[in-house]
């Protein structure tokens, strides 16, 4: 059994490579651009999530990267099995939920000012459901939890469209599980307009702030 806390927040992330990341933002930056982009938003989201209190934070990355190797050490560094989307996540709360933690959840590197306060939201939905997501406003979602899975709560799904987390939610619900939604929502960055609209928000880490200040509009 895990030590207190139980519960477990994992960190999904890529290497930074470029041309393998953030391909459709790359279109507006570079593929160089767009990597680097990743890699600080993945430091900046780690950073905010290993300081959370009452969590165990872990990084998911898809191959050994040196870099999140050495932020995530003593043991919270992974690596991510599946072969898509749907069966690495399922497989990471699986692998959570098995080693004893009582809630599991999932974020993404796309949001890295996603409010705390809908992780605190979806864990405590949890204490009446299988599984919860937070809504992003693309028709995705930024965050999801589990206390119980199934190896059908993914089928059918297809990602990045503006009716995935419907069909989520709808596959989950016919593998037997209690799925619902977080009332907060987020947003990813994965188009040049989301990028400046990051670029204003407030309490963004040094790092990241610096870096996004070519991108940063006056706001109207």
């Amino acid at each position: 059994m895990p030590p207190s806390p139980a519960i477990a927040v994992a960190l999904f992330a890529k290497a930074p490579r470029a041309g393998m990341v953030k391909t459709r933002l790359a279109r507006d930056l570079s593929p160089e651009a767009a990597a680097e982009f990743h890699r600080l938003s993945t430091l900046a989201m780690w950073a905010r999530l290993v300081d959370l209190p009452a969590h165990e934070a872990f990084l998911y990355c898809d191959v050994r990267w040196a870099e999140f190797e050495a932020e995530a050490d003593g043991g919270r560094f992974r690596l991510q099995r599946g072969s898509d989307l749907g069966e690495r996540m399922r497989l990471c709360l699986e692998e959570l939920l098995g080693e004893g933690y009582g809630k599991a959840l999932i974020v993404g590197s796309d949001a890295p000012t996603l409010p705390l306060a809908q992780l605190g939201e979806a864990a405590d939905a949890l204490d009446s459901a299988d599984v919860v997501l937070g809504p992003s406003e693309d028709g995705g979602f930024t965050l999801i939890g589990a206390t119980r899975v199934a190896a059908a709560m993914f089928r059918g799904v297809a990602w990045s469209r503006p009716d995935t987390r419907s069909v989520c939610l709808a596959a989950m619900q016919g593998a037997g599980l209690k799925a619902v939604e977080t009332r907060a929502k987020g947003y990813d960055v994965d188009t040049l307009p989301g990028l400046r609209r990051l670029a204003r928000d407030v309490g963004l880490p040094a790092s990241l702030e610096s870096w996004l200040l070519p991108y940063r509009e006056p706001r109207s």
